[in-house]
């Protein structure tokens, strides 16, 4: 009896070939094209949620100072010594540390209360004298919750400034000023030009203190922060900067603001991401600071445009909400609710000049900035 012994002929396969090879990498490759926008929109997806989250509780913040005290903090005040900021005399101390005791960082309020009582009169937080010149409270300290983790700027707390201020915590949060760029550094010395012509219809106001009830339009309707871009000294990024924009106010400091112009003339033209001319601001630089550019937003020009002010000593502010997520910014209202408002939201005529009372001409997103204009707001 014979056996077969069954053997492999010549044309057995080996392995891949080439080809096959190729095809597998190929395939390989573009399951991982397929798959990294939606590892990287996953991130934005849980990024965006803690960013919500950290505007909700600086919404439950101030909704505790108002039932403590009555009223809502004011944009920026004085404060025991501390009044102005060198050198445009904006008052400077405000909502962002009133609220600490209210989002459990008392003991850093401590610090900057005891810091207040013994800085020379007329000091600013950022030029006090006190122990430790003010750095031990506020420029090496970085505040989670006014903090949006889209904004990789915003996690590092170097600053470029060559001043010994090279180590700063940085913010995400403005607070709506109302639907005009007219804001004033403080009403009882600043020039009776502006003065006189300054709509208070914003919640957070330098030197108000004003109580729920002044949302006549109800706290749901009425914005009470947003999200800015974190930057450095001189910022020339969109993102993060404020341009110097003299067409603002194309007749003067005592004239019309005509914001649209902000749009025109910010940016270069060869890059509309880089302003022209990049102000002095520590926009979302230094957490303490409540000036109006630098911790204020107007309801006017649409969510990440540009943000103006006329010149470096001219609080006004134009714009200004500002965020990395795509397509819009959050925004925290009165209620304590956080919508995401889409870069398209009506802004009306960008060629108006402010109204001091009755609908706001910046459309929906005018609307939700003014507490008391008679209008029913839809941000969808």
């Amino acid at each position: 009896m014979t056996r077969k012994l069954l053997w492999k002929t010549e044309n057995s396969r080996r392995g891949f070939t080439l080809v096959e090879l190729l095809v597998v990498i190929a395939i390989i490759g573009i399951l991982i094209g397929l798959l990294l926008p939606a590892v990287q929109a996953a991130r934005e997806a849980a990024r965006r949620m803690q960013c919500t989250n950290n505007l909700k509780q600086v919404c439950l913040a101030i909704q505790n100072y108002h039932d403590i005290n009555k009223t809502c903090p004011p944009l920026a005040t004085t404060y025991n010594n501390y009044s102005f900021a060198w050198p445009d005399y904006c008052l400077a101390t405000g909502v962002k540390i009133f609220l600490l005791p209210f989002m459990e960082q008392t003991p850093l309020y401590t610090l900057f209360d005891s810091d207040s009582k013994i800085v020379s009169p007329g000091s600013s937080y950022a030029h006090g004298s006190g122990t430790g010149g003010g750095a031990a409270w506020n420029y090496q300290v970085k505040i989670t919750s006014y903090i949006c983790p889209s904004d990789g700027k915003a996690t590092d707390m170097s600053n470029k400034d060559t001043t010994p201020y090279t180590t700063m915590g940085k913010s995400n949060v403005v607070f709506c000023v109302g639907d005009s760029p007219r804001t004033c550094c403080y009403l009882d010395k600043w020039d009776s030009r502006d003065r006189n012509r300054t709509s208070g219809r914003g919640m957070f106001r330098i030197q108000q203190w004003r109580g729920l009830e002044f949302a006549v339009d109800g706290t749901s309707n009425t914005m009470a922060i947003s999200e800015c871009c974190s930057g450095d000294n001189f910022e020339q990024d969109v993102k993060g900067g404020l341009g110097v924009v003299s067409q603002l106010s194309p007749s003067g400091h005592g004239g019309n603001v005509n914001v649209g112009n902000c749009l025109l003339y910010a940016t270069r033209s060869d890059n509309p991401r880089i302003l022209n001319t990049p102000s002095n601001t520590w926009r979302g630089t230094h957490w303490p600071d409540c000036r109006a550019p630098s911790a204020g937003y107007s309801a006017n020009l649409p969510p990440n445009s540009p943000a103006c002010i006329w010149d470096n000593a001219t609080p006004w502010i134009a714009g200004g909400a500002q965020s990395y997520h795509s397509g819009g910014v959050n925004v925290g209202m009165l209620d304590g609710s956080i919508r995401f408002v889409s870069d398209t939201i009506d802004t009306g005529d960008l060629t108006a000049d402010q109204v001091l009372a009755g609908k706001s001409p910046f459309g929906v997103w005018g609307a939700m900035g003014s507490p008391n204009g008679g209008e029913t707001t839809n941000s969808n």
